[in-house]
């Protein structure tokens, strides 16, 4: 498992695409956990889409419930990413789900030991000091707790500033 890690629009997605290109010819998987919420989410959607394209991605619309997938995912695969999937499961319609670090660490080890390689990307948002609902605050924390589990499995872990990757384990 390798984790990479960085803030919005750093770059973490074409590495982690390049990285994966290196590291494995076989067909790969691309598990997208982006829920298509608004004209916004469409365009970074697509955008995403269109930077994989023609590189042998199968990719797997997941939004929440990854282990539900893993049967599908091929050898490589790449989790984009770990931000979207928490909220996803955090704030299912209409509710609020307090704990799902443990969860979605499961899920991924699950995942990990069905494919040889497995790059997960997550988001850096710990460093904003805004003034957030008792929820979001929730959210921040939840991904912080899972972005260190992650890591703690992780063979390597990468973060991306402003394009460039710097490996921290």
């Amino acid at each position: 498992m390798i984790l990479i890690t960085g803030g919005s629009a750093s770059g973490k997605s074409a590495f982690a695409e390049k990285l994966l290109a290196e590291r494995a010819s076989e067909e790969k998987t691309y598990l997208a956990t982006m829920a298509a919420y608004g004209e916004e989410a469409h365009r970074r959607i697509e955008r995403h889409r269109l930077q994989r394209a023609g590189q042998g991605y199968t990719t797997i619309e997941c939004p929440v419930h990854i282990a539900s997938v893993t049967g599908q995912c091929k050898e490589a695969v790449l989790l984009e990413d770990l931000g979207n999937l928490t909220a996803n499961e955090m704030f299912p319609a209409g509710g609020f789900r307090e704990k799902v670090a443990e969860q979605i660490a499961g899920e991924l080890l699950q995942l990990d030991k069905t494919c040889r390689v497995l790059i997960v990307v997550t988001n850096e948002v710990f460093s904003d000091t805004g003034n957030y609902s008792a929820q979001t605050r929730q959210y921040i924390r939840e991904l912080g707790r899972l972005n260190c589990m992650v890591a703690a499995h992780a063979q390597e872990v990468w973060e991306v500033i402003c394009g460039i990757p710097v490996r921290r384990k």
